[in-house]
């Protein structure tokens, strides 16, 4: 292949999704140092990212992928992934799923992303899930017009609005 830039050979390829849209560049060494594309810092920000965690092998570092296979979306082929490090499309984690379950253990601490919620945001939705059961034990202790049991839960209601109120006051 030529380079897209000055028709030299091209060693380097590069797919870049902006805007939605699937582009491929494919360069020689030369012209992607002129752009900034060979530093693996700007591409792979796995330092960034994990930090001191970050995995000491690099894509290139793994075994190499076979190069049979194709995303029917946007083309990219398992030998793309392993020269650009990263898939081409949403589509190709489908397309690529046996390979990416046999080198994800490997390549990252766990197979199920946790995620992160602030502490902040756990506390508002207990409070909010906690004001809801109030709510609906106040409703039918009046239906079935127990005002004693009304009246604890209408106390226990205002205790923990009261809390609540407290609590943003000091935060």
């Amino acid at each position: 292949m030529k380079c897209d830039s000055c028709q030299e050979k091209a060693t380097v390829f590069y797919t870049q999704v902006a805007d939605g849209k699937l582009k491929k560049f494919v360069l020689c060494e030369a012209c992607a140092q002129a752009q900034g594309i060979m530093n693996p810092e700007g591409l792979l920000m796995a330092e960034e990212l994990l930090g001191a965690a970050a995995p000491a092998a690099a894509i290139a570092d793994l075994a190499p992928f076979p190069s049979s296979g194709k995303c029917t979306s946007c083309d990219f082929t398992l030998e793309d992934l392993q020269k650009v490090g990263r898939l081409g499309c949403p589509d190709c984690y489908r397309a690529f799923a046996g390979e990416i379950a046999q080198r994800l253990p490997s390549m990252h601490k766990g197979l199920v992303h946790m995620g992160y919620v602030p502490d902040g945001l756990v506390k508002q939705q207990a409070l909010r899930n906690e004001r809801s059961d109030l709510d609906a034990k106040l409703k039918a202790a009046v239906i079935s017009e127990n005002f004693e049991e009304a009246a604890k839960v209408k106390d226990l209601i205002d205790a923990l609005e009261k809390s609540t109120k407290k609590g943003a006051v000091t935060s």
